[in-house]
């Protein structure tokens, strides 16, 4: 059953963010609510989520919270920690499809509505795109069911093992370039076995990952990928990441010369 979430469109949404960013967590706490006024579904694509699913998902969420030291300090290694719990928890039970979740609006009403006190723990004080969904690889909890979507494998042990491969650097520019890429499953994770292999002995890991990924589209007009056996598609990628690094290792050696 695919569930359809409430959505706050930007208007709502941005006179709350200004308001949340001075209050305490603990008066945040109090605000939160299962439904908004203003809120809006799709029109098609599944059932509306129930307000005890809603309420389960916030018990659940800020249980979760806890556990890293909400609702008061934590560390920035805690809080990290606590994205990849989150990431699990978001895909594993919100019954969401991807065509929902690419909602910004969905996640404002997460972060806004729902979670406030959890969203502004984790980000105290945040800009705009970390709680009003205007961009998914910013947002406090979008990012992470979409992190998690990436790299879900159903039929490993751990389906989300490969979360500690996808930094948030590495999510940003792989979501981004998902389309071009074809939006293959398959070949988002075959790039992050790929990546998860390689030694970048000091190389600038965004430089190297967006040169690799460059590189993939410019090959994937001629070779169809998800076509090639899986042995035969991680040989290739692996090549092609290696040629990566050979570039960007050779770009920082020609700039580290003196000039003259």
């Amino acid at each position: 059953m695919n569930l359809l979430y409430p959505r706050l469109l930007t208007e709502q949404a941005k006179p709350l963010h200004e308001l949340y960013r001075t209050l305490a967590i603990r008066d945040l706490g109090g605000r939160s609510a299962t439904s908004h006024e203003s809120a809006i579904y799709a029109a098609t694509g599944g059932d509306r989520v129930s307000v005890r699913r809603l309420e389960e998902l916030r018990d659940g969420l800020r249980q979760l919270a806890a556990q890293f030291g909400f609702p008061g300090e934590s560390s920035r290694d805690a809080r990290g920690d606590f994205d990849l719990q989150l990431a699990r928890y978001l895909h594993g039970t919100m019954k969401i499809i991807p065509a929902e979740a690419a909602s910004g609006d969905v996640w404002a009403f997460l972060a806004l509505v729902l979670l406030p006190d959890v969203a502004y723990w984790r980000y105290p004080q945040p800009p705009g795109d970390r709680v009003l969904g205007t961009d998914i690889t910013r947002h406090v909890l979008g990012r992470l069911w979409w992190r998690a979507q990436l790299v879900y494998s159903p039929e490993d042990a751990d389906p989300y093992r490969a979360l500690d491969v996808l930094g948030e650097a590495a999510f940003d520019q792989i979501y981004a370039r998902r389309k071009a890429l074809g939006g293959s499953p398959l070949l988002v994770k075959a790039i992050l076995r790929a990546w998860s292999d390689l030694e970048l002995d000091g190389g600038k890991e965004r430089d190297v990952l967006r040169d690799f990924l460059q590189r993939l589209l410019r090959l994937s007009p001629f070779v169809v990928f998800e076509a090639l056996p899986p042995e035969a598609l991680d040989n290739e990628l692996r090549s092609v990441a290696q040629e990566s690094i050979e570039a960007i290792r050779a770009s920082r050696a020609v700039s580290s010369k003196p000039s003259g």
